[in-house]
């Protein structure tokens, strides 16, 4: 596959995973998260489908992905005052992964699994 291809290909994925991850966080349905946003249910299966398969080929090949968590992955916190002055901080719920000048926001329950996917493209790229 010519690198033009395999970065075409890497994007999509990372947009795929971004549906899914999107879907998941909504709580809803499948087919209702699907309507709503104008995608074939179909279409979701066989793109969950893929990047399952995408997960299981690269967890064969290797099974802990080395990440600079300090200089990768950050989750923002929200600051609050009290009402006697202090400072609160509260966990935003989000995920923020950034690579080169590219950045995935996902919603902090993501699965695991969709996690390791996503660390193992930002790895290739």
């Amino acid at each position: 596959m010519g690198k033009i291809s395999e970065i075409k290909m890497q994007l999509r994925h990372k947009e795929w995973a971004e549906m899914v991850s999107e879907c998941q966080a909504s709580g809803k349905k499948v087919d209702e998260w699907c309507r709503e946003n104008g995608i074939n249910v179909s279409t979701y299966y066989k793109r969950l489908n893929v990047l399952r398969t995408e997960l299981i080929e690269g967890s064969e090949k290797q099974s802990i992905v080395p990440v600079s968590v300090s200089a990768s992955v950050s989750v923002p916190q929200n600051k609050a005052v009290s009402d006697t002055g202090k400072e609160l901080i509260s966990d935003s719920g989000k995920i923020i992964i950034r690579k080169d000048g590219f950045e995935v926001e996902l919603s902090g329950d993501t699965s695991e699994d969709m996690l390791m996917a996503l660390f193992r493209g930002l790895k290739q790229c």
